[in-house]
């Protein structure tokens, strides 16, 4: 059975390793563990563990310190590095001195597994040894495009953010971001999924176009966006102009194959040093926003509309303009709200500025306002608790995709006039059964006491309102007053009641208000056209 040490300085760690390894399934024994580099170099020398899972950075004796002394004592000791994103330099230098793997943090159950019984199958075996570290050249590379392909991410995110160059092969020369952006040309198929697999698809075709030109070139997937950094060198390769023209044949090649998304590709303007990369990313996707002019299905070069389109006006809703949707929302106007949308998106289309950039924050902002609104009116707990199918309320998350999809100004102010629709909508249908309530009340308060004289303002006080509003409120939504309607109720009552012949007239009378037969029998006929008695004939 092959023992196992265990090193990390966070007894945590360790105890978490532990319980990962599926001791018995595999047939190993366990050293127990160590806290720092020396404790753990005498337990290697002392027991000679068959495999040792280590943390690079510890107290007294680093991993990779302890992975060296045991390669110079040539020990048949075999090392498993977990290694965290910023350690990566060191991982990789500890494969170097002959370690088996590395596992990133955090550590998975399954890939430690896995790991620890292909090492079980390759021991004594020079030739699964082999195998062995082809394989762990390949999930390194695996490892390491995922890191690359976070690196890329993570610039989106924050283009100010010092770019990690040491996991590419970049050399002196121009680096390039090619965005390319898709959306489903129906609205109504938005499907993230579908789109990222396109994605994924084209961004491959796109590497394999220029990896033959390319000093390195790695690309990353996003909602609706692909972006592929490519580094060479302007002197050897082909030109700007022939790289964007291989990029129009690669666009029409794309939308032939795919015909249900509109393409975009967004060339954005070179760089010419590594720090200067999150550049290329920012105007790249500068260009691929400026779609919502320049149009889709066609490549767009950020240096060309650079020069030609100006920065002002400033592509913005006005304070006023701003604060009048708001009010127009709060206040149930929806053709006006959605005239003023019109009416503002109407500028943005015919002034052509390169600001236009900021319209995808300005329609997410109003979005944002207008939800935030319905929060602070107490509205908002009610809109979740119905924003089922039929609320016509977009989450989130659909928001977000939506906003993603949209490839004109007219798409956006469609989008924002759908949400503000839906958001009065929905307020309108909440305030009517709001102020049916009252009325809700009313009515069952009559139902269950029939039997005696009810007054309007005994009902009010059931009903928390003033007797005032009630009887308005009563006339409004039903066409006839508080009297009529506890008058009407009582013949109801009183038809359903004279249809069963074991029950008498006057008790009829009693059981729906009235004391006196007489009475009952004038309003009866009044009501019906017929006497209590005659129609009692006619059904029973």
């Amino acid at each position: 059975m092959l023992k196992i040490l265990i090193v990390d300085d966070e007894p945590d760690i360790c105890e978490l390793i532990h319980k990962l390894i599926d001791w018995e399934d595999l047939g190993l024994v366990s050293l127990g563990s160590s806290q720092n580099g020396v404790d753990a170099m005498e337990i290697i020398l002392r027991q000679k563990p068959d495999i040792v899972i280590t943390d690079i950075q510890m107290p007294g004796m680093t991993g990779l310190e302890v992975i060296e002394r045991a390669s110079q004592q040539k020990l048949p000791t075999k090392f498993i590095v977990i290694s965290g994103y910023r350690e990566f330099d060191y991982a990789r230098q500890a494969i170097r001195f002959g370690v088996e793997d590395y596992l990133l943090k955090p550590i998975s159950k399954t890939d430690l597994n896995l790991l620890l019984k292909r090492l079980l199958k390759e021991s004594g075996a020079v030739r699964e040894r082999r195998a062995s570290e082809e394989a762990i050249r390949e999930e390194l590379q695996r490892k390491t495009a995922v890191l690359r392909g976070n690196e890329l991410r993570q610039t989106l995110t924050d283009f100010s953010r010092t770019f990690h160059t040491e996991l590419f092969a970049f050399q002196p020369g121009v680096f390039w971001v090619v965005c390319v952006h898709a959306s489903c040309r129906d609205k109504a198929d938005i499907h993230q999924s579908t789109i990222q697999k396109v994605l994924e698809n084209v961004a491959m075709r796109v590497r394999e176009c220029f990896k033959d030109q390319a000093f390195d070139i790695e690309y990353v997937v996003t909602d609706c966006n692909a972006y592929i950094l490519m580094n060479y060198s302007e002197e050897r390769h082909s030109s700007y102009k022939q790289r964007c023209e291989a990029l129009q044949r690669q666009l029409t090649d794309t939308s032939t194959q795919y015909q249900n998304l509109r393409f975009t590709f967004a060339a954005g303007s070179p760089v010419y040093d590594e720090g200067d990369i999150w550049r290329a990313f920012e105007t790249a996707e500068q260009a691929g926003v400026l779609r919502l002019y320049a149009g889709s299905d066609k490549v767009i070069e950020h240096q060309r509309l650079r020069a030609s389109l100006p920065d002002v006006p400033e592509c913005r809703f006005s304070a006023e303009d701003s604060q009048t949707l708001i009010s127009r929302v709060e206040t149930l106007q929806k053709d006006a709200a959605l005239a003023l949308i019109r009416s503002v998106y109407d500028g943005f289309r015919t002034a052509k500025s390169f600001s236009v950039s900021n319209l995808f924050n300005v329609t997410r902002t109003l979005i944002l306002r207008i939800r935030s609104e319905a929060e602070a009116m107490g509205q908002r707990d009610e809109l979740a608790l119905s924003a089922g199918e039929d609320s016509g309320i977009p989450t989130e998350n659909m928001i977000h995709r939506r906003l993603a999809n949209c490839d004109t100004v007219d798409e956006l102010a469609d989008f924002l006039c759908e949400y503000t629709a839906a958001e009065i909508d929905h307020r309108s249908m909440l305030q009517m059964k709001k102020v049916g309530e009252p009325i809700r009340a009313a009515q069952e308060y009559v139902r269950a006491h029939i039997d005696r004289q009810i007054s309007l303002e005994e009902v009010s006080e059931r009903a928390f309102v003033s007797a005032g509003y009630l009887s308005t409120l009563f006339k409004e939504r039903t066409g006839k007053t508080f009297s009529d309607y506890v008058i009407e109720t009582r013949i109801e009552e009183a038809k359903r009641l004279l249809r069963d012949p074991s029950l008498n007239i006057s008790g009829i009378a009693e059981r729906v208000g009235y004391a006196d037969q007489r009475h009952f029998s004038k309003v009866f006929q009044k009501m019906v056209g017929v006497t209590p008695t005659a129609y009692r004939k006619f059904y029973v």
